[in-house]
């Protein structure tokens, strides 16, 4: 079954439809009808990208099972993509936070794309506490997400895929 635009509305007060609509600011890395894929302001890591769907749903069972194949099929995509960009090229956390229980902050599902490299496990433990206590640290300069967010673009070859 292909993914169709989610039926769910727009919530106005959440952060992440409003980066849906434009109203806020965000660093595109990838987007289609179904999601966007930007780089997270508060990294756990260099090249950290969340993949959100286009319609609000707090929680990913309230998605199509359609729209989620697709918001992993191109968190795939791009965690291939990080890895040729120079990314992750040890490993990636892929982290869904999904409910409050589970230390979802915002509330519009999302799926993390964190890439790891050896020995940084120090760094990233301090910046998963930091996030788990509700202080996500300082935000990373804009000329720095939108060098890397270049670099995953120019990697991420979907074109030819079925995305």
């Amino acid at each position: 079954m292909k993914p169709t635009r989610s039926a769910l509305t727009h919530q106005p007060d959440c952060l992440f439809c409003k980066i849906n609509q434009g109203e806020e600011s965000s660093v595109t890395v990838y987007e289609d009808d179904i999601c966007k894929a930007f780089m997270d302001i508060f990294p756990l890591g260099e090249g950290h990208v969340l993949v959100i769907p286009k319609g609000h749903a707090e929680r990913l069972e309230q998605l199509e099972q359609a729209t989620q194949g697709h918001l992993f099929k191109i968190a795939n995509y791009i965690i291939e993509a990080q890895r040729e960009a120079g990314f992750g090229n040890d490993g990636t956390n892929l982290l869904v936070n999904d409910g409050k229980a589970a230390n979802q902050t915002i509330p519009h599902a999302h799926i993390h794309l964190i890439p790891r490299k050896k020995g940084d496990l120090f760094t990233s433990a301090w910046r998963i506490a930091l996030h788990i206590s509700g202080f996500f640290g300082f935000k990373t300069r804009q000329s720095i997400l939108e060098e890397q967010a270049a670099a995953i673009r120019c990697s991420l070859h979907i074109t030819g895929k079925a995305a």
